[in-house]
């Protein structure tokens, strides 16, 4: 990794959580049965990391993978795109059959398959907004590929899976409305393994996205940095996690079991 990407990474998380932890209030609310068995402490700690993973999962970890993608990959990347086009009757018509086919199957399909039956299906549209516009990552690599991310949480449930599973789809379809030849791929993005060190088993994952269809931890961050960064990202959150580990410590309190 870059060392000004390095810079620049760790200068974001230290301001995110430097900001979180100045408009962190400790639990007003009274806990008293968890609060006699692992402290008052223990319980604002909690209400702390809560929030934390509330505030990665919404922004810092989009906001990281814009970063490594621009300037160690070179490539173009946006958080939060909004995705224009317009899904003819017809289309829709097919991706709804797609889906429920995969639900019914419990089998992923060949992504690339579907994706040109979309293409060889779609017809030209103008480029609006549709409900489902808003892609959480955008990255366009140097070979002119396209990826649409939706970056997710590490352990959604089945009925998320299936959700995402026709967003993708649609995805799919709304940019080749507006560019047939668009060289498009649409993806989840998981920022961590939580099964590691065995691989990712998230069985609701297995039966309705193809390996093409998730980037899990190593593969999603080393993808956006087009090189192998993983270890070099925990690294980084060793070193802020050491500088400022006094300050949450004060913030949650010194009431110790």
């Amino acid at each position: 990794m870059k060392p000004e990407v390095k810079g620049e990474l760790k200068q974001l998380l230290v301001s995110s959580i430097l900001e979180k932890i100045r408009k962190y209030k400790p639990e007003t609310e009274s806990k008293p049965f968890f609060e006699a068995i692992f402290s008052k402490r223990s319980v604002n700690l909690a209400s702390l990391l809560q929030s934390f993973y509330t505030t990665f999962g919404t922004s810092i970890y989009e906001q990281m993978a814009v970063l490594l993608a621009r300037k160690n990959a070179g490539y173009h990347a946006e958080r939060q795109y909004v995705l224009l086009g317009k899904i003819d009757p017809n289309t829709e018509t097919l991706i709804n059959s797609m889906h429920l086919e995969i639900l019914s199957s419990q089998t992923s399909g060949n992504k690339e398959k579907q994706t040109e039956l979309i293409r060889n299906s779609i017809k030209q549209g103008s480029p609006e907004k549709d409900p489902e516009s808003i892609v959480d990552l955008f990255v366009k690599t140097s070979s002119g590929q396209e990826f649409y991310f939706d970056v997710t949480s590490v352990k959604p449930n089945i009925k998320e899976f299936r959700t995402l599973k026709k967003k993708l789809l649609r995805w799919v379809a709304l940019r080749l409305s507006v560019d047939k030849s668009a060289k498009v791929n649409t993806a989840l993005a998981i920022p961590y393994n939580p099964y590691h060190p065995e691989p990712y088993a998230r069985w609701t994952a297995a039966n309705l996205f193809d390996a093409g269809e998730l980037f899990v931890g190593t593969d999603f961050w080393n993808f956006v940095a087009a090189e192998e960064v993983y270890e070099e990202l925990l690294n980084i959150f060793r070193e802020v996690g050491r500088d400022l580990r006094p300050m949450i410590e004060k913030a949650v309190g010194d009431d110790v079991l």
